[in-house]
């Protein structure tokens, strides 16, 4: 790999990372948000909710891992274009060909990041993001052979939620509900 091709890896590398965090913390404040109407249920105080929210980002940053990059690959060669050096790095010798095969490094490197992410980060931080949640609100969970099984009850329903870690491939997270009379 020489010089242009890390240096265009760079720049589109900053711009996703960019674009990332301005989304992580676009669906952050919105969870804060989602997540007020439980404070004061058992001890679930704001460390406790900004603690849940904290250990969910890497669950976004999964999902929002895609879009981030493609957002951050247009800006970056949009900035390039603008400043010429796309033509410069043209008029120096790389073809079309080579530079689409830079992008789809750029694209492999942030796949491999990402499939990290969702298969070994994610899943564990997000169960136990879930698990510190019960136990503050509820004050107990239950674990077992198939997983963790919370139960949450309001004045109309009763709703149990299974989590499992699991591959995100396979991911179950439902909940049934349930009337109570």
């Amino acid at each position: 790999m020489n010089l242009i091709s890390r240096y265009i890896i760079r720049q589109m590398a900053v711009m996703a990372v960019y674009a990332l965090l301005a989304f992580l913390a676009l669906y952050s404040f919105f969870e804060i948000i989602n997540e007020v109407g439980d404070l004061g249920k058992g001890s679930y105080n704001g460390a406790t909710m900004a603690q849940y929210v904290l250990m969910q980002m890497p669950a976004r940053a999964y999902e929002l891992m895609p879009l981030a990059v493609l957002i951050g690959g247009l800006v970056s060669l949009s900035q390039l274009a603008a400043g010429s050096e796309l033509t410069v790095i043209k008029a120096s010798g790389m073809s079309t060909k080579k530079l689409l095969l830079v992008l789809s490094q750029f694209g492999l490197i942030f796949a491999i990041a990402t499939a990290a992410l969702g298969e070994w980060i994610a899943p564990v931080l997000s169960q136990k993001a879930e698990n510190i949640k019960s136990t503050a609100i509820n004050g107990k969970i239950s674990t077992g052979n198939t997983g963790l099984w919370l139960k949450e009850k309001t004045a109309s329903s009763t709703c149990a939620k299974c989590c499992q870690t699991i591959p995100c491939w396979a991911l179950k997270f439902g909940c049934v509900t349930t009337k109570t009379s």
